[in-house]
Parts: structure tokens; sequence; C-alpha cells
């Protein structure tokens, strides 16, 4: 939708990325629109949140955006290391259009009460990571519960359902009241909810309207149902490893055939986010092609067997929400692999493995497949100037003429099949270097 100025949205979906310049108050970013676009909501750096009229607004350029010096240092000292700040990755998205547009379209679905997913694959430093954390930014702003899930052999292996559900619950985050909101913050808003008949959520809700939060044992009674270990603090007589006012509570099982209860319990989050009006459950995966790392036969087909469950719960398949025996189930306490419906958008990232048959047969059931080609020199151009001007912002000092910066360029260049993450590394440290050499520190210039 265009309005007046030129400035875009996209209305219906939450919050828009515009930048745009007010006479009086200064710059700012555009939060919503109302009343057909003629008014825009404005959060001001002075930190004022008005609604203001369209037509008394201009649009501001990306490199124009205005960046403070401590913010841009901030910055800085992450681009070091090739990560770009969770707060910046708006700003320093590059040559990812088709790929964003089809996510947004995806997100937009889950708005509407549809899950999907989506598979991602590239190459190491393929910008896999970044696209992810821009999917966690983008979800946030609409207002959807959202966690960052990364795989490892030992630490969150597929195959051990529980060390995921930790790892889900610790990243789970959601805003509310412009402040982000946590796993607990959810739990507790949802004591206001009726839930009758979940097995795992109804007993805990009613739990957790007769928890004292000053009592010690409180918080060992959220690590437990976190999926920490609390063996210390186990009641014997209530049964193995439950914490006192939790005997009534499914315990979570520490074994890898507990698939079912497991996205049973995360469908459940989705349900409950929804009826919170919150805009649904966004799961992101990174590193998924770690549970072709798991050797052990057994292993390896119990992981598959738990992202074949997390999948199809995403995309709410009728067939999982009933026990079935042609399922794999477990068998302390069997449940459906969905509860009521699922509102998950589940984007799983991985690096291609074309010549692995199970994963193949996996990943037939996505069909949202984004393959994550090198950027062009057009987007590393673009990730080149803003990198430049964000340093001279940390660095009032440092000056970079247009040959030095041509010559910079081409350097950095040769280094882009090693992918965007040391292509940012190096084009920094190299700032670094002819700014030690512009304050006399080192006497060798690199360009």
């Amino acid at each position: 939708m265009s309005h007046t100025n030129n400035l875009t949205t996209r209305q219906g979906s939450g919050l828009s990325t515009t930048y745009v310049s007010h006479p009086v108050f200064g710059e700012g970013e555009i939060l919503d629109y109302r009343w057909r676009g003629t008014e825009v909501l404005v959060k001001f750096q002075s930190g004022l949140r008005l609604w203001i009229p369209t037509s008394r607004v201009l649009p501001v350029a990306r490199e124009q955006r205005p960046i403070s010096e401590i913010s841009a240092r901030r910055m800085i000292e992450a681009f070091r290391m090739g990560i770009v700040p969770h707060q910046d990755v708006d700003d320093f998205t590059f040559g990812r259009d088709v790929e964003i547009e089809k996510i947004l379209k995806g997100l937009e679905n889950l708005e509407r009460g549809k899950g999907d997913v989506f598979l991602i694959e590239g190459d190491y430093g393929s910008g896999k990571t970044h696209l992810l954390e821009y999917i966690h930014h983008q979800a946030l702003k609409m207002n959807m519960v959202t966690s960052h899930c990364e795989f490892d052999p030992r630490e969150v292996a597929p195959n051990r359902p529980k060390r995921v559900w930790r790892e889900f619950v610790h990243n789970l985050r959601f805003i509310n009241q412009e402040q982000e909101n946590s796993f607990r913050d959810l739990l507790r808003r949802a004591s206001d909810l009726e839930i009758k008949d979940h097995c795992f959520y109804t007993p805990l809700i009613a739990r957790l309207k007769r928890l004292d939060e000053s009592n010690l044992i409180t918080e060992v009674f959220w690590q437990w149902i976190e999926g920490e270990s609390t063996k210390e603090y186990a009641v014997e007589y209530r049964g193995p490893y439950r914490i006192l006012g939790g005997y009534k509570i499914p315990a979570l099982y520490d074994f890898s055939t507990a698939a079912d209860f497991y996205c049973y319990n995360i469908s459940g989050l989705s349900y409950i986010a929804q009826q919170l009006k919150l805009n649904g459950l966004v799961i992101l995966i990174d590193e998924a092609e770690t549970v072709t790392h798991l050797w052990d036969i057994i292993a390896f087909t119990r992981g598959m067997n738990f992202l074949e469950g997390l999948i199809r719960t995403s995309l709410n398949d009728p067939e999982l929400k009933k026990i079935d025996s042609r399922l794999i189930h477990n068998q302390v306490r069997p449940t459906p692999y969905i509860y009521k419906d699922s509102y998950i958008f589940l984007v799983i990232a991985t690096t291609p493995m074309p010549y692995d048959y199970t994963y193949i047969k996996l990943t037939n059931f996505i069909k949202n497949k984004i393959t994550l080609a090198p950027l062009s020199e057009k987007a590393l151009t673009e990730a080149f100037t803003r990198l430049a001007l964000v340093y001279a912002r940390a660095y009032p000092n440092f000056t970079l003429n247009d040959l030095d910066k041509k010559r910079l360029f081409v350097n950095a260049l040769k280094r882009k099949d090693e992918g965007i993450r040391l292509f940012i590394k190096y084009c920094v440290e190299a700032f670094d270097l002819i700014r030690l050499h512009q304050a006399g520190i080192i006497k060798t210039k690199i360009v």
C-alpha cells in the first residue's frame, strides 16, 4: 500500500521497519498505521511515541538512519566476530529479498491461524543463522511467541527431546507492553485461561495459581518444569525426580521415545499463545544436520522420529491428533502429538545432505525449501557501504578516501566465497588497521 511521501508498510502484519523524520520531533521508527494509512505511530529517538499525520513526516533512507556513537561501537564489536546484533538485523540483511518475501508470507499465514514448515539449506557461512535471526526479529514484532534452538550432538541432540525442550523454553520470547517476556511469563498469563483437558498444562496451571514466588522452592519448581536437573530436590514418595507440589503433573521424560509427549506440549503451548491473542508460535532450529552426526543407529532413528513428529505437528497433521498404534508413542503416558490444533511456524536450517536417504525422506514432508546462494556483488557492495558508515560513526576520526575504499572492497570480494560472516569480519579488521595507521600506532598501510 502506498501513502503520502512514498511511505510503505505491510499493513495488518503488525509493525513496519520504515524510518521517518519529523520537523519538530526528529527521526523515529514507524510502529503502526491507522485510518487507512493517513496516520502513523512513530517511536522517536527521544522515547516519545506519537500518532502523526502521514503528510507531516518524510521517509529516511537506510543509510541515513541515525546511529549513536555508542550503538555504532556495540555493532562494530559484534562485527569483529562476524555477528550481526539481534536488534540491528533489519539494517544488515542484504540481498535476500526473495527469501524474505516467502518467509513473511508464511508468518502472515500464521497470523491467520495456519502454521507451516520451511527448510533453509546453505553451506557454512552462507547466512542461515543470520536469516533465522531476521525471522526471530520479525516474529517478535508481529506479536508472536518465538524460540531459537541450536542442535548439538552432545548438549541438544534431537534423540533426547527433553534436552530440546530445555533449550526451547530457555530461549522462548515474546513481547508484551514493549517488554521482552519469557516462558514463565507466558505460563503466568495462561493462568487466566480455562484449559481442562491437557495432561501437562491443566495441573501445571492449577499449581501456578498457588505458587509463592518469594519461596525458594518455587524456583526449583520452575527449573523442574523447564527440564533442568532437580534430582537433589526430589520428593521420593511422590515419584522419581518429582518436586514438591508436582505429583499430579507428568514428569518430563528423559528418554527418546517420548517425542509424542514433547510435541504434545509444544503444540499445547502454541494453543495457549493463540488463546492469549498472540499470533502463534515460531520455532527456529539451527544445525539440524546434527541428526546425521548420531552414529548410533538407534539414536539416529529416534532423532529422525522426533524431527518428523515436530514437522508433522507444525503442519497440523490430523493423524497426529489421536493416539494411533501405527505411530511411535511412549509407554508411560502415551499422548497424541497434537493438542487440539497447532499454531506453529517451524523453520529448520541445515547444510545440504543430498545423498542421505533418511534426510531426503524427512524433507519430503516440507514443501517450502529455500536454498541460500552466495550473495551477489550488489548485495555485498551495499553491505560494505553500510559497514563503512557505521564504522565512521563509531570512530569519528576515521576516514576512508574513495580510492582506498575501492581497493579494500576489491580485496574483500576475494573472500566472498568464504561466506558473509568472514566477509564482514575481514572488512571490520581492515578498517581497524587503517584507523590504527592513521593514528600512527602502526606503520604498515594495508591498502
